[in-house]
């Protein structure tokens, strides 16, 4: 089928999140490629404008997409309008025929005076795709610490139902005005992503941490304290965080964004990942430090 498509005559249609019938084809494929489903996070009306399908549809039916994302992205301090591209994906009739090279060169185009880089987090089997359209990898750091372990009988943080209304709320509100989690590589503007992440991915891992005004995100597993992200409007001090979510016997915190605050304990090697970065940046960046990409930032 993929040799009898002529790409030059495609139609693309964009930003049809509130077309039902539309909506419904694209998470068959989001579903049948990557076993995630969008229909919850839209329903909950966290699906804003700040996230777009890029998608060609034969007979109303998505076949290929190239969704981006909206967001501010605080490198080195210094914060910059970016463009995240995701959820790039086409169906297995329609692979080999260049969908998703046409609908990369449809996004690039669309977007290039609207933001100062594009990004993207990609797998090893399409490692050899981006550059061709000026996407240079990059290579994030893994950071990690030895724990001071700490059991505290009641550590003031409450688990968030997300299935509860006013909780989904809470979040969303504070969200709203949170400080990037990281000025080395920090995301601001990204409430949709979070969202998405807490009713699909961490829906029993996020805290509400009420006397610092703090959303928590953290995991323990065995002996290893997983810490995803600190939303607040203000500056958590990790220290009396760490204390207050480490078990008696959390041996290593391992971080899954850049932890600042931490420079002179912190562990930092380079990171072995299925899921490598790469930027293009219509100015040259400096990216001479070791960072981490917030994981809950991942389009």
């Amino acid at each position: 089928m993929s040799s009898q498509l002529d790409t030059s005559k495609l139609s693309i249609i964009s930003n049809y999140k509130d077309d039902e019938i539309l909506r419904k084809s694209f998470n068959e494929l989001a579903n049948d490629v990557f076993g995630i489903n969008f229909e919850h996070w839209y329903q909950k009306g966290f699906w804003d404008s700040n996230y777009i399908c890029h998608s060609v549809v034969i007979h109303q039916k998505v076949v290929s997409n190239v969704s981006i994302s909206k967001l501010n992205l605080i490198m080195g301090g210094v914060k910059r309008r970016a463009i995240q591209i995701g959820t790039v994906m086409t169906h297995p009739d329609y692979r080999g025929s260049g969908l998703s090279g046409v609908l990369m060169k449809h996004v690039l185009e669309v977007y290039q005076d609207e933001c100062e880089l594009f990004y993207l987090f990609a797998n090893g089997s399409v490692h050899q795709f981006y550059p061709k359209f000026g996407f240079t990898p990059c290579s994030e750091a893994n950071f990690s610490m030895k724990a001071a372990p700490i059991s505290i009988v009641n550590n003031g943080l409450r688990l968030i139902d997300c299935a509860n209304e006013e909780d989904l709320a809470i979040i969303h509100k504070i969200l709203q005005v949170r400080a990037p989690v990281s000025n080395q590589f920090g995301i601001s503007d990204n409430q949709g992503i979070f969202m998405f992440y807490a009713l699909n991915v961490f829906p029993d891992s996020i805290y509400l941490w009420e006397d610092e005004e703090a959303v928590i995100v953290y995991q323990n597993e065995g002996n290893v304290l997983h810490l995803y992200d600190v939303v607040s409007k203000y500056n958590v001090d990790l220290v009396k965080l760490l204390s207050h979510i480490s078990k008696s016997d959390t041996e290593t915190i391992q971080f899954h964004f850049t932890p600042d605050r931490f420079t002179e304990l912190v562990n930092c090697e380079r990171k072995s990942q299925s899921d490598l970065l790469f930027i293009k940046s219509n100015n040259e960046l400096d990216l001479n430090f070791a960072f981490c990409a917030p994981l809950l930032s991942h389009a």
